[in-house]
């Protein structure tokens, strides 16, 4: 089992059923990425540049996204929280598969680390 898996274990299942879908995502959207676990979560890569990382805390689940995307992203979805880097999706509401995907190709095309 891999670092990645072992960190989407200790989560219930419904929690594990959203960090896979990002993971797949990822490895859909980000063809010559590594994964690995970076700050204690899992992170897609290419060499040392980080190109999306992803969490799952109690109560939301944590896409870092970077300043631009913030800033792109907070007026066309203001229904999440955000942070200056994040977007939260909150573990008691639809998980929005579209806007990961959104997240996912803009991160391929912006240089925003």
């Amino acid at each position: 089992m891999s670092n990645i898996e072992t960190y989407i274990k200790q989560f219930p299942k419904e929690i594990q059923f959203r960090l896979n879908t990002i993971r797949s995502i990822g490895f859909e959207t980000f063809s010559e990425a590594t994964e690995r676990v970076y700050h204690g979560v899992p992170t897609f890569a290419t060499g040392d540049k980080d190109i999306l990382n992803y969490g799952a805390y109690k109560d939301h689940i944590t896409i870092w996204i970077g300043y631009e995307m913030v800033d792109l992203l907070k007026n066309a979805y203001p229904q999440y929280k955000y942070t200056k880097v994040t977007i939260q999706f909150s573990n008691s509401e639809d998980f929005p598969v579209e806007l990961v995907k959104e997240i996912c190709e803009m991160a391929v095309s912006i240089d925003w680390r």
